[in-house]
């Protein structure tokens, strides 16, 4: 954002700069950035990568990230954590330097994703920094030419074992942050948007050949098309730094206000917004 400061007096213009970046920056004014892990499939690292452009236009300099991706289930934790790739133990050597305090991981229905996956890698990361911060990410249910309510409903289903899962992780590290983005409802979101025709930069539902993008799905399997990627980042923002979505000046470039969807399905799921049971305090 441009502006002079020409004639206007040194305390409001520093007052100015203070306000724009309180109406973007949430529960870290302090700490000014995470130095993020991402570890995940196809449905979670094109998202992560989106996401690196966002934290430090709201205020958030000090983010940076590290994204490992390994395709399908192989990139599940528990894939990754049996995985001897230079990526992984690059990514293991990287949190024994304490210097990672924020580890995302997705899911994936078909292994490497029970408690004890999770586990690992908090253990690892909680070994050499006690204060990392863990996310779980929720990818919406394969595609495979199901009709929206079918979609949902096995989406709804993926997410519900997100949230038991964290539920365990809370109960055996009590003193731990995890939150859950629920990108299931993301891509749910979108998909009602499309039906009613609010979302005209979407033209299909699956692609319609190898070149376009403007569609939900690129495939049958439901890899996520140009806006279920790119605008998905915004869930995680609005999560991870607990940004208002409403006051982030971002154009994204469509009728429908994504901000507003991705913040109204942040603020419906309470895994999304409090990283630590109901009986703990938030962080302030």
């Amino acid at each position: 954002m441009k502006q002079s400061y020409k004639r206007v007096p040194v305390c409001l213009g520093v007052l100015s700069v203070v306000l724009l970046l309180t109406a973007c920056q949430g529960g870290q004014d302090e700490k000014k950035g995470y130095n993020c892990l991402f570890l995940g499939h196809s449905f979670f690292a094109p998202i992560a990568k989106e996401l690196d452009q966002h934290p430090k236009q709201c205020g958030f300099p000090n983010h940076k990230q590290t994204i490992v991706f390994h395709g399908g289930f192989n990139g599940a934790p528990g894939m990754l954590w049996k995985s001897t790739d230079e990526d992984v133990e690059k990514a293991k050597k990287l949190l024994a330097t304490g210097a990672v305090d924020l580890v995302a991981m997705t899911y994936h229905p078909a292994m490497g994703s029970e408690v004890a996956d999770y586990q690992n890698w908090t253990d690892l990361a909680l070994k050499h920094n006690p204060k990392t911060r863990f996310v779980i990410h929720a990818p919406w249910a394969m595609y495979k030419d199901q009709t929206l309510a079918q979609f949902e409903a096995e989406s709804e289903k993926g997410l519900a074992k997100i949230h038991e899962i964290i539920d365990q992780l809370r109960k055996t590290y009590p003193k731990t942050s995890f939150l859950c983005i629920p990108q299931s409802r993301w891509m749910v979101g979108l998909w009602k948007l499309y039906e009613k025709k609010e979302l005209p930069e979407v033209t299909a539902v699956k692609r319609a050949d190898k070149q376009s993008t403007d569609c939900l799905f690129l495939d049958g399997l439901g890899h996520g098309g140009s806006i279920p990627v790119k605008m998905g980042a915004l869930l995680w923002l609005t999560v991870i730094y607990e940004v208002d979505l409403t006051k982030y000046k971002f154009d994204t470039g469509t009728k429908a206000d994504l901000k507003k969807l991705a913040q109204e399905i942040a603020d419906g799921d309470p895994y999304a917004r409090s990283g630590k049971p109901a009986s703990q305090p938030k962080d302030k």
